[in-house]
């Protein structure tokens, strides 16, 4: 009766998503360790769904280039191509460019919000701006690097894939079965055997845990 209480308030009040009366019942009605793997769960789920979009930086090179190619300065091709990417911190990049401060801190500004290109796009700003020459190719370019680069982590991501879940089953389960003998009283009788039992089951645990630690930092080297 109180499960059904709980969830008739948890929908009583609107909320924005249905998982939150799902998640009240959870709560409440699943064992401790069920509830902390779906919050787990929930979690990594969560993170997932909010990372940006890899492509953001090639598409901001590419939209350079294309306003370079328009006729517009690299001042106003910065600030421009700000609009493809909205997912990277380049605001304050614009802002510099917009009030004509020096492009040295522009690039340095930009460098900063490019992860994968950084540095090289940097570069071309500061060509761009001593040379005054044509630099829309070499933005093009970085694009192209930075697109390519995206392909080659998801090919390598996409081969390790089947090591990764190997990894994570020889490391989650033997863990996650101690705990479960522990939360369940499975190791009681054992424990109970004078001075040798609580040795046998700390001895044993610690190589449960070693052991799916090294497997786990042998997984992260492979993959």
């Amino acid at each position: 009766m109180l499960i059904v209480l709980l969830a008739a308030v948890g929908v009583a009040l609107r909320p924005r998503r249905f998982w939150e009366p799902a998640a009240l019942v959870a709560v409440v009605s699943l064992p401790w360790w069920m509830t902390l793997a779906g919050l787990g769960a929930g979690v990594f789920i969560a993170r997932r769904s909010h990372r940006d979009d890899p492509y953001q930086e090639a598409a901001y090179l590419q939209a350079v280039s294309a306003e370079l190619r328009a006729g517009r300065s690299l001042r106003q091709a910065l600030v421009e191509a700000v609009s493809r990417a909205p997912g990277l911190d380049l605001a304050y990049a614009s802002r510099l460019a917009r009030s004509g401060r020096p492009m040295e801190e522009v690039a340095l500004a930009a460098s900063a919000a490019l992860p994968g290109t950084g540095p090289l796009a940097a570069a071309a700003m500061r060509i761009g701006a001593e040379s005054g020459g044509e630099v829309a190719s070499a933005f093009a370019t970085l694009a192209g690097i930075q697109a390519d680069r995206i392909e080659l982590a998801r090919e390598n991501r996409a081969a390790g894939a089947a090591a990764r879940a190997s990894v994570a089953v020889l490391t989650v389960l033997p863990v996650g079965g101690l705990f479960f003998a522990f939360s369940t009283g499975m190791l009681s009788d054992l424990m109970a055997m004078g001075r040798i039992g609580p040795i046998l089951v700390a001895a044993g645990s610690f190589l449960l845990a070693a052991g799916a630690a090294s497997t786990l930092a042998l997984g992260r080297r492979l993959t």
